[in-house]
């Protein structure tokens, strides 16, 4: 099946490790196809996670957000009508945020409509600090055709995806080995003509 004019796009829910326990995430990615086989792209996940405790901040509460930047490589080991079956390997940045849900303060931002400037203003949680880890990904993607439109231009796949994600460094308010563990998520997979 020839892939290499095509585009594929994936959405679902991943469950990442957070710093007490795994949370239900949004992954998205985009890919590619640089050959029939091969695609080169992007992928986002991210989470948030509830703590009561205050991690030595001047806080009731605290909020952990988790965000997943990668760059994707990823080769079609299979590749019929029906089904395809992947390997993937990522890597890039693991970027977990510390914030005080309950500390408001104001931030501006600018926009400009019909030549005007507007300034915006917007009530944020504090941030309390911020840690950056580099991460690595590899798994495997099998993805079952449920249809197509458009002229079988545009196929549906429900996507299942599985692997292991490594974080490495040291941060103020964790360590990167909390990460590093297995990675599932359940999706569906559009892929489609450039």
């Amino acid at each position: 099946m020839a892939q290499k004019n095509k585009i594929a796009f994936y959405g679902g829910i991943e469950w990442q490790p957070a710093i007490r326990q795994y949370q239900p995430a949004l992954h998205i990615n985009a890919r590619n196809y640089v050959s029939d086989r091969v695609s080169l792209g992007g992928t986002l996940s991210f989470t948030h996670e509830n703590h009561s405790g205050n991690f030595g901040y001047l806080a009731n509460r605290t909020r952990s957000n988790h965000t997943v930047l990668n760059f994707l490589v990823q080769n079609d080991m299979i590749n019929s009508d029906k089904f395809f079956f992947s390997t993937y390997f990522s890597a890039g940045g693991y970027f977990l945020s510390l914030i005080n849900p309950d500390d408001k303060t104001t931030e501006n931002s600018y926009s400009e409509v019909d030549g005007i400037w507007l300034e915006n203003q917007n009530e944020v949680p504090r941030n309390l600090n911020r840690d950056l880890f580099f991460n690595v990904q590899g798994g495997v993607d099998f993805s079952l055709k449920l249809g197509s439109f458009r002229k079988e231009d545009v196929a549906i796949y429900l996507t299942t995806r599985a692997g292991y994600q490594f974080v490495f460094g040291n941060g103020d308010i964790a360590n990167g080995s909390q990460f590093t563990k297995p990675v599932v998520s359940i999706g569906v997979t559009v892929k489609g003509n450039k």
